[in-house]
């Protein structure tokens, strides 16, 4: 059950799965088929096959495979043999036997090479187009319209124009015609790897391994014109200079037209002749340090030992030729990039001097003659020294002049650019040609002000000088900044040490911040005096410049507190006269007589007199005292009659008479015996 229930959730996994198109990119690009009867050869680019020899029977055919003229290798095919040129793992050309027939005396044969790819995710923007590189014709890629899953494509060949649609994760083909009757496809192989609407494509190129456009079939029954080898010595140096890949060089002799292009460097450079109509003659290599003379035409090519610059794609190449020839030069656009830049940006006015680097380079293939600098020289700065040259007669392809340096003064405060370098030159078409370079922008030029201090002591009045008798003293300080730019002159992070003797004490760190020109700043504070003497003070600022550098600044003798011993202040004492005993109620009734209120007075006289009074008999508290007790004593027996009379009340009420007779003598003896209780308890 859980193998069942494991291929299940496969499957559905797999159904569910994004499905990938594989994308199908031809292995081999191919010429038409060619029809080639005994001792026929078809010459295609360098190589020409040629048809050699069949057995009786016309089922196998023997080619013979020629390079530059040099037979390399013979194959022997059957119906549906295959040879691969040089090796099967290193393929160039694969031959194919199509087809033989003896009644025709002729066979047809496949010439095919391996596609590869050249452009690997190369992305284009709508509107861009990819070239393919030198060596090969002349086509470009277009991208005329992206979409989300499509792409548009032009494709412009040297004798036609195509359009082609295709969609993602796939691709087109190019045919190139050859001849009239011969085709190569696909010459040009593009695959559609990914597209963004309206806006870029990328896409994958291929292009056979052995890309050649020329094909010639030469037949055996036709008389072939063939080049006659010149007799006449290459001997005259006709060419001594650099060519860089692609490149192709123009050599004219005796009205006749040569084309020389170099189509690789290395250890072993690669280059092809041309005829006048662009009809290849030979391909050759030459080893650096070596040289080879054409069979084709009377030039000899020579390469100069370590002149292959892998660097650049160029080398230095020699070329010599019979005495009249010419080589038509090469017309190449140099490309002059100039560089400005400074040491600082922010400096201070009489300080540091600005210094200035110049650096021209020629980026381009071209020479540029007559090199000239002109330097820029701002306002408010003056010209103090140059070191370099600011002329130059050559500048090669891909050097640099020297750096030129001069430095600059400011003469004011304030923020400045430096301008554009310009540098004029001749390219090698004879043109003159400027160009310019960057501007080097925010150059601020600071300056510290005139920094003056002055304080004071106050002792009723401010004064440098006080003398006091107090165990305090105010001291006040004022900093000022002279005038100028607020902005570009100034002092940052301020600090006030003052320089107290032993016999002052107080805060001597005093943080005053930052200080612009025309502003000052008033500090104060109180400071102890600890004892006599003749104080000096003084103070020490210290400040940091607008680039954040420290100074200090000492001022001595800024003030002097003299400080002596308090006065002696002696009071003298009053002695007060009371009046005598016995004339203390004559004072005291005129004194009460000689105010407005005298009840105050009199009542606080009172207050202390009473004391000393004697003490007088006080009647009303007892009589109170007896009467509270007569009245607390009624109203108890009051409280008490009461309750006898009530139970004196009730017995009578239970007393009954009795219907006659006499009454029992326990009721006599009670009755006469009631009298007598009530009667003690009434007393």
């Amino acid at each position: 059950m859980k193998r069942i229930a494991l291929m299940l959730i496969g499957l559905l996994l797999l159904s569910t799965a994004p499905v990938v198109k594989s994308i199908s990119v031809p292995e081999y690009a191919g010429l038409s088929l060619i029809e080639l009867g005994l001792k026929d050869s078809v010459v295609f680019g360098n190589y020409e096959i040629k048809f050699a020899d069949v057995d009786p029977y016309w089922t196998k055919a023997a080619l013979d495979i020629y390079e530059n003229g040099v037979k390399k290798a013979t194959a022997v095919l059957g119906l549906g043999d295959s040879y691969y040129y040089p090796s099967s793992t290193n393929t160039l050309l694969k031959l194919t036997l199509k087809w033989a027939r003896s009644d025709k005396k002729t066979i047809l044969v496949a010439i095919e090479s391996p596609l590869v790819k050249i452009a690997l995710d190369e992305k284009l923007n709508e509107g861009e187009a990819y070239a393919l590189p030198s060596g090969f014709p002349s086509i470009k890629i277009k991208l005329v319209d992206a979409y989300d899953t499509s792409a548009k494509f032009t494709v412009y060949l040297p004798y036609t124009t195509i359009t082609k649609t295709v969609n993602e994760n796939d691709g087109f083909g190019i045919t190139y015609q050859l001849t009239d009757d011969v085709s190569y496809y696909p010459y040009v192989f593009v695959v559609l790897k990914s597209s963004v609407n309206n806006e870029y494509a990328t896409v994958d190129i291929y292009v056979p391994k052995y890309a050649a456009t020329t094909l010639k079939i030469k037949r055996a029954t036709t008389e072939e014109t063939t080049t006659t080898e010149t007799t006449l010595e290459p001997t005259e140096l006709v060419y001594n200079d650099i060519l860089y890949v692609g490149e192709i060089l123009t050599i004219n002799y005796n009205s006749t037209v040569y084309k020389l292009r170099l189509n690789s460097i290395g250890y072993y450079s690669s280059l092809s002749l041309f005829n006048e109509n662009n009809t290849p003659l030979e391909t050759f290599r030459v080893k650096e340090g070596g040289s080879y003379t054409s069979k084709k035409a009377p030039i000899r090519i020579e390469i100069p030992p370590n002149s292959v610059d892998l660097v650049y794609n160029r080398t230095y190449i020699k070329i010599y030729a019979p005495s009249g020839a010419e080589v038509l030069p090469i017309v190449r656009e140099a490309k002059i990039k100039v560089d400005l830049s400074t040491n600082v940006k922010e400096m201070l006015l009489n300080g540091e001097e600005l210094i200035v680097f110049v650096n021209v380079e020629n980026q381009g293939r071209g020479k540029a003659f007559d090199v000239n600098v002109i330097a820029p020289l701002p306002n408010n700065f003056e010209l103090k020294s140059g070191i370099g040259t600011w002329s130059l007669k050559t500048l090669d392809a891909f050097t640099k002049m020297p750096v030129l340096v001069y430095t600059l003064k400011p003469t004011q405060v304030g923020k400045y650019d430096l301008g554009k370098v310009k540098v004029e030159y001749y390219n090698e078409a004879g043109q003159k040609k400027v160009v310019t370079s960057n501007e080097v922008r925010g150059i601020v030029v600071y300056s510290i002000p005139e920094i003056s201090l002055s304080a004071e002591a106050f002792n009723g009045t401010w004064s440098t000088y006080v003398t006091t008798q107090e165990k305090s003293v105010k001291l006040r300080f004022k900093i000022s900044a002279g005038k100028g730019n607020p902005e570009f002159e100034f002092i940052k992070n301020a600090t006030l040490e003052l320089i107290l003797p032993d016999s002052i004490d107080g805060e001597t760190t005093i943080k005053l911040g930052d200080i612009k020109a025309g502003e000052e700043k008033i500090v104060e504070g109180q400071y102890v005096i600890l004892k006599q003497a003749v104080s000096i003070i003084g103070a020490k600022l210290k400040y940091q410049d607008p680039l954040g550098n420290w100074h200090e600044k000492y001022f001595g003798n800024l003030l002097i507190v003299n400080s002596i011993p308090p006065k002696v202040i002696v009071e003298e004492k009053v002695q007060k006269v009371y009046p005598k005993p016995e004339e203390l109620p004559d004072y005291i009734k005129k004194t009460l007589d000689s105010l407005n209120n005298p009840t105050p007075l009199a009542q606080a006289i009172e207050n202390v007199t009473v004391n000393y009074l004697p003490k007088k008999l006080d009647y009303k508290t007892p009589l109170i005292v007896i009467l509270l007790i007569l009245v607390v004593a009624l109203g108890a027996a009051t409280v008490n009659y009461k309750n006898k009379y009530e139970i004196v009340k009730s017995k009578l009420e239970r007393r009954k008479k009795r219907p006659g007779g006499l009454p029992k003598k326990e009721e006599e003896e009670q009755e006469v015996k009631t009298p007598e209780v009530e009667k003690e308890e009434v007393l």
